[in-house]
């Protein structure tokens, strides 16, 4: 057996589980499963490279110490828990590449010092931090220093106030220069004269308190292909320069009058609802799209006098429109 599902068992609280072989467990749900057990299925499976524990609240420190025995083990889930200190998986699990900490409430900002300040989870791609308690700086060292994130996700995350990467110095996060780990390009250079960054997804999707995204070139985020902001909707201003981006999503943005855009591969260009956008800055952004084929602009009051047809002329690659006036 390779694969085991335990999910939703919500009474399981102990469990003797001897499969060598087991490669991946779900227990989500499992929420009276305790340390003991946790540890003794660590001892007997240790090939396992994917472990589910999303809402088991009874495991603590001891059994996340456990976890050093899965020298395989890749991503670990731990959404909707009681975490409090991330410690123990990082003198654990080094080998993690992605780790899911969605709506762990507990959670506090010195928790992830580590993964920005000191290197931690070197080898880690994916972070999720969906409906966290995570303040401005910690988001913006992580963004700043863990260059090797790919996939990162703050949805709902209401502490998120601003991204600004002006020159993707470590100026920006409160902490002293040498604080990053020597293999983090976050130094005293210029930016120009690191390797860019990794990021190709990020996703920041209900964040309420957001209220600007500046992106500029010399931040080096030249892999980032997909940008999601629907229901921002404290969001005023977008300034992009992005070479790779593919899909942009600012839906439900109503507070949104900023759009500046150097994006020459953008395709998709989501702006349902965004009530506060004007024609013109509309046509001034999308200057620079030479790519995009879908325009969205369905609820957009003050746009609704557009020429699409024109704008079809203009921007030959544009395939759909979907706006209240076409139908």
């Amino acid at each position: 057996m390779s694969i085991m599902e335990l999910k939703g068992c919500g009474v399981l609280s102990e469990a003797s589980i001897n499969c060598p072989r087991l490669t991946s467990l779900d227990a989500s749900f499992c929420r009276q499963l305790v340390d003991d057990s946790l540890t003794c299925m660590t001892g007997a499976c240790p090939l396992i490279e994917h472990l589910i524990l999303s809402s088991c609240l009874s495991i603590g420190i001891d059994g996340l110490s456990s976890l050093h025995c899965l020298h395989k083990l890749t991503l670990l889930d731990l959404s909707y828990t009681f975490l409090i200190n991330l410690k123990p998986i990082f003198d654990s699990c080094p080998q993690l590449k992605v780790l899911k900490l969605s709506a762990c409430k507990y959670l506090s900002d010195s928790s992830l010092d580590a993964l920005y300040r000191e290197g931690a989870l070197p080898l880690l791609v994916e972070l999720d931090l969906s409906y966290s308690p995570i303040e401005q700086n910690a988001i913006e060292g992580l963004l700043a220093c863990c260059s090797n994130l790919v996939n990162v996700n703050f949805n709902g995350c209401t502490n998120f106030q601003e991204l600004v990467c002006e020159s993707g110095d470590s100026g920006s996060v409160d902490m002293p220069v040498d604080s990053c780990p020597p293999s983090s390009p976050i130094k005293n250079e210029e930016i120009s004269e690191q390797p860019g960054r990794l990021l190709e997804v990020l996703n920041c999707t209900g964040c309420p308190n957001i209220k600007k995204v500046v992106i500029p070139l010399i931040a080096n985020f030249s892999h980032l292909s997909k940008i999601n902001l629907n229901l921002s909707t404290n969001l005023k201003e977008v300034d992009l320069t992005c070479s790779n981006l593919l899909t942009l999503n600012l839906s439900n943005c109503s507070s949104l009058e900023v759009l500046k855009l150097d994006c020459p591969r953008l395709t998709n260009l989501q702006l349902l609802a965004c009530t506060m956008l004007q024609e013109e800055e509309l046509e001034s952004a999308i200057s620079l799209c030479c790519a995009l084929e879908v325009l969205n602009v369905h609820s957009c009051p003050k746009i609704s006098a557009l020429d699409f047809g024109r704008l079809r002329l203009v921007y030959p690659s544009l395939k759909r429109i979907q706006s209240s006036l076409i139908s």
